[in-house]
């Protein structure tokens, strides 16, 4: 070989390296390479580099030169299958003939004979890229070119076929075959990198879908806090395009306090990496922000975060908050104004109402009062009344449902149930209606309106306005049945009799059902799993066990006029009486007051003979009236016995009692007044039942107090009854 072959194999390996390219553009990354056009087209490119190759050769004599189509022929069978290689083979004969000289026919054998063998060999190997691509490529080469020398014999003169022989039998070969192979190499590489670059489309296609479709805002941040990666709802959530953040910071988008904020939590999270977690309160909605450190490579962090409206959850939270305030507030409070205005209050932190009122209605004079009416453009007097036929409140009460009304709604409205305008028009009115507990009447309706925002409430706004107005309606119910009970109390204490049978009726009526949502309520504070639900189930056993203390205190009054009290005695263990009370009691939820039990040293066992369920309400009672009347400190119970009689006594740090009001505690009906040191609550019976099962019993009560200082109530019984 002389210096002429390799500065030919030089030019010829530029330009199948050049068709390589073209086959990486035209070929690898094309949908539609199987198809007989697209094959005809890669052919008549194929044939062109042919003939490229065929205009740079190494020339041996006049009309017998060489090249490296057969490299270009093999590969294109073995690639770009045989349409492609045919059509090629077809264009490289006609200008191989067009050429002529004595290498005519040696010339058009080789393309012949390597496009069939290699045809051939992609037919007896289809798959033969997939195990040991380099020895298909290296054989097949091999072999062609093998079948090439020996088309030696086709030249002319004999003279230049022992000169192809000693000069280019070495290149045929060993370099053609090894040609063959990098130009192979190559082509596969090409087709791995061409899969890769769809691997990575697709999944960065898949990835921005991903961010894109999500519900959340998302993004990611440099090491320089700039903004490499955002998606659509944190684009417009801020108003503007994606390239309008990205490789900005926070600098060039957000005020200086605002910037600031999120600057030192992008750096802390950087440095420390670590995640942080934070809300955000705007006028129109409240976020969850959670930043954590990504890896950006090289030894890089970043910052990435995803943000999540959480206004309906941060609402409902809100609402729990609100609801279990006004849980604990009905227990306490007895005046309708303190109690709407604090419901107003509350309500206000989760919907607007700026406007509301309540509208109570009077079936006697088909009129609405106003108990409670706060608006920006209206005011009423003081005890006003009106009838409001033909209004938005009127029939709120007479369908018995709430309603959200738009100017839309308030037309269709209008269709079937003439409306008349009562005072200034709002653009959008919501009203619910304040129904009994039975839900078989409506009392009356509560009305939030805005005269502004026609887009002021949601759907949401609606269902947590109708959960104020059932809360505020049960509590306008309750007052009326309190009222109702003073009334019956008043009338009761002017005759005895009248007293005893209404007592008798409206406990016994009331207890049963009571029972049974104390029975329920002990299950829910087992089954629930939620602090919130545990404490709500809480709050109805505590109501409803307060409940029925008094309308057990009631019974027993009603009871003892009645004559029907009988005493059942029996021999029982005190020692297990005052532990069971000290069980019951030390779920006491006054946490400031602490219940102390207190029985003799070394004594597991003090056997009385007595009425038991009588000694039990006796202690009860009493602890029930020291915590009632202790702020702070202790209550302690127990008992003490010497050889002839046993004392039960309850002892306690509460307000204590003057000597002048010590009778009087124990007659029925009769509270001291505390000059408000601590609100006075229930129906002064407690005490009176005391007395009179202690002398049902024979026992003797007596009391040791002084103001400020606490009280010993104590029962002496004698063991020998």
């Amino acid at each position: 070989m002389n210096l002429e072959i390799f500065v030919g194999l030089l030019q010829n390996g530029a330009i199948l390296l050049a068709a390589t390219l073209l086959y990486d553009i035209f070929w690898s990354s094309r949908s539609d390479v199987k198809s007989v056009r697209y094959g005809i087209v890669a052919g008549l490119i194929i044939g062109l580099v042919a003939i490229l190759l065929m205009m740079t050769p190494w020339t041996m004599s006049p009309g017998l030169f060489f090249d490296t189509r057969s490299v270009l022929y093999l590969n294109s069978a073995l690639f770009m299958g045989p349409i492609a290689t045919v059509v090629a083979a077809l264009v490289g004969i006609v200008y191989r003939a067009y050429i002529g000289g004595s290498g005519v026919y040696m010339g058009i054998a080789t393309i012949v004979l390597v496009s069939v063998v290699s045809i051939i060999w992609k037919m007896i190997f289809p798959n033969w890229r997939k195990s040991k691509d380099w020895v298909h490529l290296l054989v097949c080469g091999f072999v062609c070119h093998s079948l090439v020398l020996s088309a030696v014999i086709l030249v002319n003169e004999s003279q230049n076929r022992i000169g192809v022989v000693q000069n280019m039998a070495l290149p045929f070969l060993i370099l053609y075959p090894l040609i063959s192979l990098a130009v192979g190499k190559l082509l596969i590489n090409r087709i791995e990198n061409h899969k890769v670059r769809q691997k990575l489309e697709l999944s960065d296609a898949r990835y921005e879908s991903f961010i894109d479709t999500s519900e959340d805002m998302i993004f990611m941040k440099d090491n320089s806090r700039k903004y490499i990666v955002v998606n659509s709802n944190f684009c417009k959530a801020l108003s503007k395009q994606k390239y309008e953040l990205i490789d900005n910071s926070d600098d060039t988008i957000f005020t200086g306090e605002m910037s600031k904020k999120y600057y030192e939590s992008d750096l802390y999270v950087i440095n420390s990496k670590k995640t942080v977690r934070y809300e955000e309160v705007f006028p129109d909605k409240v976020t969850e922000t959670v930043k954590f450190p990504i890896s950006l490579g090289y030894n890089i962090t970043g910052v990435a975060a995803i943000i999540r409206d959480i206004t309906s959850k941060y609402k409902m939270r809100e609402l729990q908050e609100v609801l279990l305030y006004l849980s604990r507030l009905s227990l306490v409070d007895n005046d309708l104004d303190v109690f709407l205005q604090k419901v107003h209050f509350n309500m206000k932190k989760v919907i607007n109402a700026d406007n509301f009122y309540i509208a109570l209605y009077n079936k006697e004079d088909e009129t609405y009062s106003y108990p409670y009416f706060i608006d920006q453009k209206e005011s009423i007097e003081p005890g006003f009344k009106e009838q409001l036929k033909g209004s938005l409140t009127d029939y709120v009460r007479i369908m018995g449902k709430g309603l959200l009304v738009t100017p839309e709604v308030e037309k269709e409205i209008n269709n079937y149930y003439p409306l008349k305008v009562y005072g200034e028009y709002s653009q959008v009115w919501m009203g619910a209606p304040l129904m009994d507990s039975g839900l078989k009447e409506v009392i009356g309706v509560a009305v939030v309106q805005d005269y502004r925002d026609v887009a002021a409430y949601t759907q949401e706004d609606f269902n947590l306005f109708e959960i104020f107005a059932n809360t505020i309606g049960t509590y306008i119910e309750k007052l009326e049945f309190v009222r109702k009970l003073q009334k019956a109390k008043e009338s009761a204490e002017s005759s005895d009799r009248f007293k005893t049978i209404f007592l008798a009726n409206v406990t016994h009526d009331i207890r049963t059902p009571l029972n049974g949502i104390i029975g329920f309520s002990d299950i829910l504070q087992s089954e629930l799993d939620g602090e919130e639900h545990k404490e709500y189930a809480s709050i109805i056993n505590s109501s409803a066990h307060k409940l029925l203390y008094t309308i057990n205190s009631v019974m027993d009054i009603a009871k003892i006029e009645a004559g029907e009290i009988t005493v059942i005695k029996e021999n029982f263990c005190l020692v297990e009486l005052v532990n069971d009370l000290n069980r019951f009691f030390a779920k006491n939820p006054k946490s400031k007051v602490k219940i102390i039990m207190s029985t003799p040293l070394d004594v597991e066992k003090f056997e009385i003979y007595s009425d038991k369920m009588k000694v039990e309400q006796i202690l009860i009672n009493l602890i029930n009236n020291s915590l009632k009347f202790t702020i702070n400190g202790f209550v302690e119970f127990g008992f003490k016995f010497d050889n002839n009689s046993y004392t039960i006594y309850v002892k306690d740090t509460g307000i204590g009692i003057s000597k002048e009001n010590q009778k009087m505690i124990f007659e029925r009906f009769k509270q001291v007044d505390t000059h408000q040191k601590v609100k006075a609550v229930g129906t002064g019976l407690g005490l009176s039942i005391v007395k009179e099962f202690s002398e049902l019993l024979n026992g003797e009560i007596s009391l040791e107090s002084e103001l400020d200082r606490g009280s010993i109530f104590m029962v002496k019984f004698s063991r020998e009854q």
